[in-house]
């Protein structure tokens, strides 16, 4: 079971994802950031992962994919708060060079100028 929330701070969408990110629920992940994008306001996205305990592959494909999205616009893409089952997944698949960890919602806002 995964719970999404989405906030604002200026262009930048704050999604806060807790459970899991498998593929069962990947596809909601996917869903509900693209609806955002869609409403042309996105600039950037920072991931708040405190809730998260599980990733599989299909949730990396999801991350990717919007990373990839927001790159054609020079948006940029940050996560706070992974655990380390999910840290290490990031490390692992080198994810963390495309999406840079920060320790907390503070040191990724300081990283986009806000």
């Amino acid at each position: 079971m995964m719970k999404v929330n989405k906030d604002y701070s200026g262009n930048i969408l704050i999604v806060q994802v807790a459970g899991e990110l498998d593929h069962h629920s990947a596809a909601e992940l996917k869903a509900e950031i693209q609806a955002e994008l869609k409403k042309g306001v996105v600039r950037n996205i920072i991931l708040n992962f405190a809730g998260l305990s599980f990733m599989d592959s299909s949730g990396l494909g999801v991350l990717l994919g919007r990373y990839k999205e927001l790159s054609q616009w020079q948006g940029r893409m940050l996560a706070f708060g992974l655990q380390p089952t999910v840290e290490k997944l990031f490390r692992l698949t080198g994810l963390n060079r495309l999406i840079p960890v920060h320790p907390n919602l503070d040191s990724c806002l300081r990283a986009l100028g806000v």
